[in-house]
C-alpha cells in the first residue's frame, strides 16, 4: 500500500513537471511567434470570407477593406514593438557602454619611509590620468601639485605630499585630499576625503588615520566664549564639519550662557574614542 502511494506520488510529481515544462514551451513559443500566428489567422479568414461571400462582389468588397485595415493596423502595432524593442535593447547597451568606460578609483593616505604620500588605485577598465593633487589645511590655505601620470587599469600609483604638512608640526596635522582625474571619455574630481597624521619630534610622519582626529574648538556666537570642542566621528572633510560646527553654534547660542550641543566632545569621550580607535581607520 505504502509502495503504491510513493508510486503514485512520483507518478504525479513527473506529470506535473512535464506538464509545466510543456506549458512554458508553449507560452515561450506563443510570445516569439504570436505577431506571425495573427497574421496568418486573419489571412485564413480573409480567405474564408472571400469564399464565402464571392458570389456577393459588394459584400467582398467590404470584408476586403475591412480585413485590410485590420492588417495594417497590426502592422503598426508590430512595427511600434519592433521599435521600442530597439530603443529598449540601445538604451541598455549604452548604460553598458558608459558603466564600462566609466572612471572607479580609490585613495587614500599612507606612511611610507617617515613621510605621507598619497596612492591611487584604479579599479575600473579604463586607463585614467592624475592632473591635480588639491590638499586643504585646517586654517583653510590649500595647495595645488599639478601632476601628469597615468595609472592604469588595476593598477595602483603613488604621489608624494608636501613636506609642509609634517615639517616643524608638533604632534598632528589634519588636512583634505582631492583628486583631478581625466581619461579618454570623461573627467572630474574625487570625493574629498580628510585625513590626519601623527608626527614625532623630528618632523617624521609616525601614523597615518582616515578622518578628523584633531580638536575642533568652537566659540559661542552670542557671547563670544569657548563654547566646546565639537566631535568629528563620521565626518568625510572639512566641509561636512563645517556644516557641524554650524549646527552646534546654533545650539551653543539657544544655550548660553550654559553652552549645551549635542556635538560637544566631551574629555571622558575623546579618551575613549581614542583608546579604543572608534570612528578611525588606520591607512598604513
Amino acid at each position: 500500500m505504502l509502495a503504491c502511494s510513493f508510486s503514485d506520488a512520483l507518478c504525479l510529481r513527473y506529470t506535473h513537471a512535464k506538464v509545466k515544462s510543456c506549458v512554458k514551451k508553449v507560452r515561450a513559443f506563443l510570445d516569439k511567434h504570436v505577431p506571425t500566428l495573427v497574421v496568418l489567422a486573419l489571412v485564413i479568414l480573409a480567405l474564408a470570407f472571400l469564399q464565402h461571400y464571392w458570389s456577393d462582389p459588394a459584400k467582398a468588397q467590404t470584408i476586403g477593406a475591412l480585413f485590410s485595415f485590420i492588417a495594417s493596423a497590426i502592422l503598426v502595432g508590430v512595427t511600434w514593438e519592433y521599435v521600442r524593442i530597439n530603443q529598449k535593447s540601445f538604451s541598455l547597451q549604452q548604460a553598458q557602454w558608459e558603466q564600462q568606460n566609466r572612471v572607479v578609483l580609490r585613495f587614500g593616505v599612507r606612511r611610507y619611509r617617515g613621510r605621507a604620500q598619497v596612492w591611487v588605485a584604479n579599479i575600473g577598465r579604463i586607463d585614467f590620468l592624475i592632473s591635480e593633487l588639491r590638499v586643504r589645511l585646517k586654517n583653510g590655505e590649500k595647495i595645488v601639485k599639478n601632476e601628469r601620470r597615468i595609472v592604469g587599469s588595476g593598477s595602483r600609483r603613488t604621489f608624494s605630499l608636501p613636506d609642509k604638512l609634517w615639517s616643524n608640526i608638533p604632534l598632528l596635522s589634519t588636512f583634505d585630499v582631492q583628486l583631478r582625474y581625466e581619461s579618454q571619455h570623461e573627467s572630474g574630481h574625487s570625493a574629498v576625503r580628510a585625513f590626519t597624521i601623527f608626527i614625532a619630534t623630528n618632523s617624521e610622519v609616525l601614523k597615518v588615520l582616515r578622518g578628523i582626529e584633531d580638536i575642533w574648538p568652537v566659540n559661542c556666537p552670542k557671547c563670544g566664549h569657548f563654547g566646546g570642542g565639537m566631535v568629528t566621528e563620521s565626518l568625510d572633510n572639512f566641509d561636512d564639519a563645517l556644516e557641524r560646527e554650524l549646527v552646534m553654534k546654533s545650539e551653543l547660542q539657544a544655550t548660553c550662557p550654559e553652552h549645551s550641543s549635542q556635538w560637544s566632545e566631551s574629555v571622558e569621550h575623546l579618551r575613549e574614542r581614542r583608546k579604543n580607535g572608534q570612528g578611525t581607520v588606520q591607512e598604513d
